[in-house]
């Protein structure tokens, strides 16, 4: 029985790392992302020039 928690534990343990490093890619995609432009609606960097 111990070697299915061990086994059990081991697999949260990767479960849980995964999930780590799902979430930090998605931040990092979010945080290097184009955003809209609420004036034109075109993609570029906050506090653009309008003309």
């Amino acid at each position: 029985m111990t070697v299915m928690y061990a086994l059990l534990a081991l697999s949260l343990g990767i479960a849980v790392g995964l999930v780590v490093i799902v979430v930090e890619e998605l931040r990092w995609e979010a945080r290097n992302r184009l955003p809209r432009c609420t004036t034109c609606g075109q993609l570029h960097n906050r506090h653009a020039a309008h003309r």
